[in-house]
């Protein structure tokens, strides 16, 4: 099933909640540290460890209440090759309890390179011998850079079509000094060029939802934005970060919706994960069934503004 079919299907039954799994390590459950630094000692081992267990524990408390978990794989990158191998091991986690993944790797390069980039995430190798091998990561939609323009993006579009997985490009994001690039341009702003882009180069994966495989990625930070973008721009999923944390409302998400309450994914990272750190908690324990908690809300409160 197309990419775009799935995600309305998903969201329709569960909502457009995605959790970020963003493990900042300075926000982590004081317990879990304690605990993998005994065992393991001061190290990326140990902290690996413990974003493990954190992530684990947050996947069991929310793959009911949701449908798509969103990896952001510089937090583990930033674990070396330990990290790499927990955010595989989570990724397996999330499939297993039948949850979209979204990682959020924003990649891209000029076409030779952005094509091994497209294999490596989206639909594996073609091996020249055997039989292909198929994705390392076994992930459902990746993040892009748009900035190398059309052949640096095509390669993505293709291998996603291969496999009925989808992309999201970077279009309007909420740092404080995206107006610096992305507000530029004389008749059309560079993020309103991105989307037209994407809209133009995505028209073959356009699925029977009326939808198209390839997104943008749209901050909440920016509601008029959303509004317009959306009303130009009727077959672009929206995967929409920035709400909570980054500043941006629950209010302002109404204009990234279709007015049958699909076509935006809503993402939300710390305002869940580290919901314990609201409640007073000392070191964390308990920490799941407030991410539960919060979650639920989400959902409901997304309900709502969809009706």
């Amino acid at each position: 099933m197309n990419f775009a079919d799935q995600v309305c299907k998903i969201a329709e039954i569960k909502g457009p909640l995605v959790v970020g799994m963003d493990p900042h390590l300075e926000l982590l459950p004081p317990y879990l540290l304690e605990k993998w630094v005994r065992e393991r000692g001061n190290n990326l081992q140990a902290l690996s460890y413990c974003v493990m267990e954190f992530g684990k524990l947050v996947i069991e408390a929310v793959h009911d209440v949701v449908g798509f978990v969103k990896f952001q794989m510089a937090f583990y990158e930033l674990l070396g090759i330990p990290g790499l191998m927990v955010l595989k091991n989570l990724i397996e986690c999330a499939r297993e309890k039948k949850l979209k993944v979204i990682l959020d790797g924003k990649r891209n390069d000029i076409a030779s390179t952005a094509s091994c980039y497209a294999r490596a995430y989206l639909s594996g190798i073609e091996h020249p011998l055997e039989r292909s091998i198929p994705s390392f990561w076994g992930i459902d939609a990746l993040t892009v850079n748009p900035y190398f323009g059309k052949d640096g993006l095509a390669p993505f579009f293709e291998e996603a079509k291969k496999v009925d997985k989808g992309v999201f490009v970077v279009c309007r994001t909420t740092n404080p000094s995206a107006p610096f690039l992305q507000d530029e341009g004389r008749d059309e702003k560079v993020y309103f060029k991105v989307a037209r882009l994407v809209e133009e180069m995505g028209e073959e994966i356009i699925g029977d939802s009326g939808f198209s495989s390839a997104g943008i990625v749209v901050g909440a930070t920016y509601p008029e934005d959303l509004k317009i973008l959306r009303k130009e721009f009727p077959s672009l999923l929206f995967l929409v970060p920035g709400v909570g944390a980054q500043g941006g409302g629950i209010e302002s998400l109404r204009f990234a919706f279709r007015e049958d309450g699909l076509g935006a994914l809503v993402n939300v990272s710390r305002g869940i994960l580290f919901s314990y750190r609201e409640d007073g908690s000392s070191d964390g324990r308990g920490f799941e069934r407030l991410v539960r908690m919060k979650s639920i809300d989400y959902q409901e409160r997304l309900r709502e503004l969809r009706k």
